[in-house]
């Protein structure tokens, strides 16, 4: 035996509660975004402090490199020749994860 046929209101009724359950979910997927925007824009600031860092430790063993003696800038290359591969490693380790 088949099911009673729907009355129109129990349709609408029904119809209006899948559009509350629908909203909801939407709400809930809505909220996890704004939490993953704002662990990704965290991530990313922890990120970029990083690099500036890299950066700087860069710079200045080059301004060292510049003021050395001829007899010491082999001992200060070693020092930027490190800056420079861990600015790249950071670099390419932001690079990876927000591309």
């Amino acid at each position: 035996m088949k099911g009673k046929k729907m009355t129109r209101v129990g349709y609408e009724k029904k119809a209006q509660l899948q559009l509350d359950s629908w909203n909801a979910q939407i709400d809930a997927l809505e909220a996890k975004l704004k939490v993953a925007e704002a662990y990704a824009k965290l991530e990313l600031e922890e990120q970029l402090s990083t690099l500036h860092k890299a950066k700087s430790d860069a710079e200045a063993q080059l301004e060292e490199l510049k003021s050395t003696s001829e007899e010491a800038w082999e001992d200060v290359k070693e020092g930027y020749e490190a800056a420079w591969n861990d600015m790249k490693s950071a670099l390419k380790h932001a690079a990876d994860r927000f591309a």
